[in-house]
């Protein structure tokens, strides 16, 4: 008799210990974090682990990015209790400006938190700065010159930006750099001069190459509408 209510409790607690395991996810150091600044063109990465802290076999079902702009790389899908596996992210800074917010989400066979993301932060700096940001001839006529000036500032604290050249394939448009060495904090004049030769609508570019490693081009609009006189 006793030897039957020892096995019955036996195979309680053994029932008991297979309900009770349960995987459970935890981001270490923590679900957020922030790349500080960061050049445009520069990508920031960042690695956190994931860990088990349950009992039974945490699966990772999927990982993914709120956009294309961010990457992330899995070492294993299948992590045993106390264990822990890598997650790498990179963040691509080509297509953004400013202080930008990102997510990645990771589901798994945690019961309790089945999807949990990840947040972080950027500020994206922009090598020059361009006020306007293009060169817009609106209501020209034809046989007439019209000028505009686009103001170019160097907006680091600590390094100077060289431009190299200034280059255009847009037709009867002439431009002028004031001056192509920017100091930390620096700023100079770009002159467009356009003159219309024929009526309609014309689309082009400027380009600007400079010595900075991260940002080596910038491409500038130039947008014309030419009325008859």
């Amino acid at each position: 008799m006793n030897k039957n209510i020892s096995l019955i409790i036996g195979l309680l607690f053994l029932l008991t210990s297979v309900t009770l395991a349960q995987p459970r996810i935890k981001i270490i150091p923590s679900t957020a974090f922030d790349l500080g600044d960061l050049y445009k063109g520069q990508k920031g990465e960042r690695i956190v682990m994931v860990k088990n802290v349950g009992t039974d076999t945490l699966w990772i079902n999927q990982v993914k990015a709120q956009c294309g702009c961010t990457a992330t790389l899995l070492k294993e899908r299948a992590v045993g209790p106390s264990d822990s596996t890598q997650l790498s992210i990179s963040f691509d800074t080509q297509s953004q400006g400013g202080k930008v917010t990102k997510q990645v989400y990771i589901s798994s066979n945690d019961t309790t938190e089945p999807k949990v993301t990840i947040q972080f932060t950027a500020n994206v700096i922009e090598v020059l700065k361009f006020s306007p940001r293009s060169f817009l001839f609106d209501r020209a006529i034809v046989d007439s010159t019209y000028s505009k000036t686009m103001t170019i500032s160097n907006p680091s604290k600590e390094k100077g930006i060289k431009i190299l050249s200034v280059e255009t394939k847009f037709d009867n448009l002439k431009v002028t750099l004031m001056k192509n060495t920017l100091l930390p904090g620096e700023e100079t004049q770009l002159q467009a001069v356009y003159h219309a030769t024929k009526p309609g609508s014309l689309q082009g570019t400027i380009q600007l190459t400079t010595d900075h490693a991260l940002q080596k081009s910038f491409d500038l609009n130039v947008v014309a509408w030419i009325n008859r006189k």
